[in-house]
């Protein structure tokens, strides 16, 4: 009897200390890596496609930051790759600067659209997220992976950590019980993986929201998007969930 509380003892005292030693971040800025299949957006088709394959590199690659602290996220554009690559005009014709309140489930976002600017004051996305249980290591964190679905067909694929508390990811996506570190989204062809973290502070100035762009509600945005499709046809209907990422 005395031998087992004394295993049982030796258990809990090991869980504390492991529990005690595990580090929460709670700020701190995270690089991600966009990468585009955009031989994947390609006409199979068409009798330019072989001749635009030779023009684009098969995958184009953009970097974007996400700062956090205080239970607000700031995602923006990051760096120039190393190599400066050539991009299709119909991958991700929008990009996005968010800054997510986690706190009040609110997103203020600049899209950036045929280079007009837009500025949205909208509620954070709502994801029905299932978590597996599968991990992956990304970044030095072990990340769980989770699938969730936006705008009722397009499925998303997250990894995310608990080591990393504001549930909170790249563009608009949270939710889950930590920060997600990984996304896929087959439909667009395109996955978003940090390569690195900092823990560092983060001055108010570096996670403000956006403010340039002409403002407009929902409705108002969801009419200029109407009139964009009518414009593009089928090319703005392919892109349009892409821009409403």
């Amino acid at each position: 009897m005395q031998f087992r509380v004394l295993i049982i003892t030796l258990l809990l005292f090991a869980g504390l200390q492991r529990a005690q030693a595990q580090q929460f971040i709670t700020h701190g800025k995270i690089e991600f890596e966009r990468k585009t299949n955009q031989h994947a957006f390609l006409e199979e088709s068409s009798s330019f496609t072989e001749v635009i394959k030779n023009g684009y590199p098969k995958f184009h690659t953009a970097y974007f930051d996400l700062y956090f602290k205080n239970g607000l996220t700031l995602y923006k554009a990051g760096r120039e790759p190393e190599i400066r690559q050539q991009k299709l005009f119909q991958t991700f014709p929008s990009e996005n600067t968010i800054q997510t309140n986690l706190e009040n489930d609110s997103m203020i976002t600049q899209k950036d659209i045929m280079n007009d600017l837009y500025i949205l004051n909208q509620s954070t996305r709502k994801i029905d997220w299932k978590i597996g249980s599968e991990i992956r290591k990304i970044a030095g964190f072990d990340c769980r992976k989770a699938v969730g679905r936006i705008m009722d067909s397009v499925v998303v694929i997250a990894f995310y950590t608990d080591e990393i508390i504001p549930s909170g990811g790249p563009e608009s996506f949270n939710g889950l019980p930590g920060m997600i570190l990984g996304l896929a989204i087959p439909r667009m062809h395109a996955t978003w993986y940090a390569t690195k973290l900092e823990v560092i502070e983060i001055p108010d100035k570096d996670i403000q929201a956006p403010k340039k762009g002409k403002k407009l509600t929902n409705s108002e945005f969801d009419s200029r998007m109407t009139e964009f499709e009518k414009g593009w046809g089928d090319f703005g209907k392919r892109i349009r969930p892409m821009i409403l990422l």
